[in-house]
């Protein structure tokens, strides 16, 4: 069987692209641990000097001193798993489930998309650690089928928040796009599909009727903590569950978080490079709430001057 999780990282920004990461597995059955599988390599809270890769909550992962040395040689040694996906920036955000390209080219500040993914992670430790995750892997019957992460800048974030509606809803309809994509890679195997909850919604069902078109679909749970259901076509049973703080809680799960993490990362490397070269004097910014306006306050002028397409820079909500 197969088990995917999705996460997303920049839902609450004012600026800068929202990212939804996903990955894949294929597992013995639904009692595999996959931390306890890779524990040879893997840490979910490595020590001071365990030089283990940390697979974990991307707010855990990305923060102090050497957070994101932590989440690219993550990311990377997983990266290098996968050849086909390339390690540059471009073919990363171009690989299925991608969006328009045009958005990202109507943004000056996304230019041609140049770079790696993980610039910071050294190529032969990246080898090393994906020799021994395979071999984890394997050694417990499992294997990694797959990741990457679905960047939606702030121009395609609004044009679809006025087409679909609220933020959740657009959430909602990211999420779909990548578990339809899961949906295909993994059939006919059954498999599960492990996300966070969005927001304090509870009943997906409906909603899930209605994108994925199933056979049928059983409503297991929808409380506080978690909504699970199954999804039937003919034979082949899918689960999909909502729940409350998955990213730490399932391995697939975390390292979406991480995928989607280092995806906004290195976007707003590329966006706080752009605007520095034209406004030296104001300090980048990550775009989230006060420091976006703190950014957009100290740029007004500048802008203005520029005559930059504020739907293109600015998140709507």
């Amino acid at each position: 069987m197969f088990i995917a999780g999705i996460d997303e990282a920049g839902y609450g920004p004012l600026l800068g692209p929202f990212t939804a990461g996903w990955s894949l597995f294929r597992i013995p059955d639904t009692k595999t641990n996959l931390w306890e599988v890779t524990s040879d390599c893997v840490a979910q809270k490595p020590g001071r000097k365990d030089r283990r890769l940390r697979i974990d909550d991307s707010k855990r992962v990305n923060t102090g001193p050497h957070g994101r040395e932590r989440l690219e040689r993550a990311v990377g040694a997983f990266l290098a798993m996968e050849p086909s996906l390339g390690v540059q920036l471009k073919a990363w955000l171009e690989a299925p489930p991608s969006g328009d390209r045009d958005w990202f080219k109507k943004a000056p500040w996304f230019g041609a998309l140049p770079g790696k993914l993980c610039p910071s992670s050294d190529t032969e430790r990246a080898h090393l650690d994906s020799t021994l995750l395979r071999r984890s892997l394997l050694a417990g019957g499992c294997t990694f089928e797959g990741f990457g992460a679905r960047a939606v800048p702030a121009g395609e974030w609004n044009q679809l928040l006025n087409t679909i509606g609220s933020k959740a809803d657009v959430l909602f309809s990211i999420s779909m796009e990548i578990v339809s994509h899961i949906l295909q890679l993994s059939q006919p195997a059954p498999l599960r599909i492990e996300m966070d909850r969005h927001g304090a919604r509870r009943s997906y069902a409906s909603r899930l009727e209605k994108v994925l078109l199933p056979d049928s679909i059983q409503i297991h749970a929808e409380t506080q903590k978690a909504s699970l259901y199954t999804l039937k076509w003919g034979e082949r049973e899918v689960q999909l569950r909502f729940s409350e703080g998955a990213d730490g809680k399932f391995f697939p799960v975390a390292l979406a978080s991480l995928a989607a993490k280092q995806t906004r990362e290195r976007l707003m490397d590329l966006w706080n490079q752009w605007h520095s070269e034209r406004f030296p004097e104001v300090r980048p910014t990550k775009g989230y709430a006060q420091d976006g306006k703190r950014w957009l306050n100290d740029t007004r002028e500048g802008r203005s001057s520029l005559e930059l397409n504020s739907a293109l820079l600015i998140r709507n909500r």
